[in-house]
């Protein structure tokens, strides 16, 4: 059959504007709102958003082209080529719809994103193209052996169910065995997980196999055990790279990439943040020299590491910082992480209240703006901070080692704001 007739005959070409519509219109919302700002892995993470919605078309699509050819008889005549070899040139359209949906997607989070340093990354995109070439060749065993009208429908609840409906599910992991756990990619110190792409990639081939093998072997009896064999490969080994994965599996950037300049501070950053550099670093420096004057003793090396190592400060991972921003992520960041170990194995943490009022504190000493930090960490918090900061150098640092000290074990209790009789005798 000509090329020109299988495209023209086949139902991929009639859904293609139709699913391209869809994405463009009623995804678009959903697939931008996540979108890092500059950041290739997150502009192709979040347009894996519409991989619940493609993957069903492909296996309606190739439901359908199943069934055409089993109301052809083909199988019956006297072929010269295999069955698979009879069913790649009608599931070509089919794979061609998928890469249409996917990068109507990918359009709309990368005009979104603007990412303009380094390269996409390719295996994201082969393991989108993999997952559906999986639900179209599923879709089209179905079509082969039921009829159309059950078929088709069917192939479309089911690509879906299996696509959307893990990530609702309990253990949290069996939702990475379906879409590779791409979409809750990332902010600028994170890469996606290796083992939740591996994951979904294991599983699709599996099927894939599963399927070439029903089309080529004519043995019943080896192609059961083949295909069993196949389907069993692929679960178990998408289950043993998922299992044990949270709800948004990334891992760490490499170091490797960040650019640092200066000395005094020294400001590590992602590339990135290339335009915005000049003005982080500035307003770097004039937070740390008014904390400083303060009286706390702040890092010559701040980064955008996550875990910055003995003698650095992590100072945030902003895509598109503000000057307010860095000079409030420079303060927070002499406050520790996270609760102690001790709050997290379920002892009484009494420090938990004293985060945001001494955090708004060290943004508003590192020059953030009074505004800004009210609306980040809460009206009241910011008021207390205002109100600690009309108290004496002394008092206010006292104030704040108690609390930094509060929010490092499970004993000490946050220190009352200084009382307005010692203001005035301060004074």
């Amino acid at each position: 059959m000509l090329w020109r007739t299988v495209l023209r005959s086949s139902s991929a070409s009639w859904l293609a504007p139709l699913l391209a519509t869809f994405v463009a219109l009623l995804l678009s919302d959903d697939l931008t709102a996540g979108v890092t700002h500059g950041y290739w892995p997150s502009a192709l993470g979040a347009a894996t958003f519409a991989l619940p919605f493609v993957a069903p078309a492909c296996a309606t699509a190739g439901a359908w082209e199943g069934t055409r050819l089993t109301r052809g008889n083909v199988t019956h005549w006297a072929p010269t080529r295999s069955g698979l070899g009879i069913a790649l040139p009608l599931l070509a359209p089919v794979f061609v719809l998928g890469t249409v949906g996917m990068a109507v997607a990918t359009a709309v989070t990368v005009s979104t994103g603007r990412p303009d340093v380094g390269t996409p990354p390719v295996g994201m995109i082969l393991i989108w193209l993999i997952i559906l070439t999986a639900h179209a060749m599923a879709g089209f065993l179905l079509g082969k052996r039921l009829p159309l009208v059950v078929a088709t429908p069917l192939a479309l609840i089911l690509s879906f169910v299996l696509t959307a409906y893990p990530a609702a599910l309990e253990p949290l992991w069996l939702r990475h065995m379906v879409t590779g756990g791409m979409g809750s990619c990332c902010s600028l110190d994170q890469t996606p997980s290796w083992r939740a792409a591996a994951s979904a990639l294991v599983l699709a081939l599996g099927v894939i196999g599963a399927a070439a093998l029903a089309l080529s072997m004519l043995r019943r009896r080896a192609r059961t055990l083949f295909i069993s064999g196949a389907l069993v490969a692929g679960v178990a080994g998408s289950a043993a790279l998922a299992y044990g994965l949270p709800a948004d599996p990334v891992t760490a950037r490499s170091t490797d990439q960040l650019v640092c300049a200066g000395d005094e501070p020294r400001v590590c950053l992602w590339p990135e943040l290339a335009g915005h550099a000049a003005m982080v670093r500035e307003n770097a420096s004039y937070a740390r020299h008014h904390l400083q004057q303060a009286g706390l003793s702040v890092p010559d090396k701040l980064t955008m590491n996550e875990h910055p190592g003995k003698g650095a400060l992590f100072i945030g991972a902003w895509p598109e910082p503000t000057p307010s921003e860095v000079r409030a992520g420079v303060g927070t960041a002499l406050l520790p992480s996270g609760p102690p170990a001790c709050a997290q194995s379920g002892s009484s943490f009494p420090g938990a209240d004293a985060y945001g009022p001494t955090a708004a504190w060290l943004s508003l000493t590192a020059g953030a703006k009074k505004e800004e930090v009210a609306g980040h960490y809460g009206g009241k918090e910011g008021a207390v901070a205002a109100h600690v900061m009309q108290a004496s150098h002394d008092e206010q640092l006292a104030w704040y080692h108690r609390n930094s000290q509060a929010l490092r074990d499970c004993t000490t209790h946050p220190a009352p704001p200084p009382s307005s009789h010692v203001r005035e005798s301060a004074r």
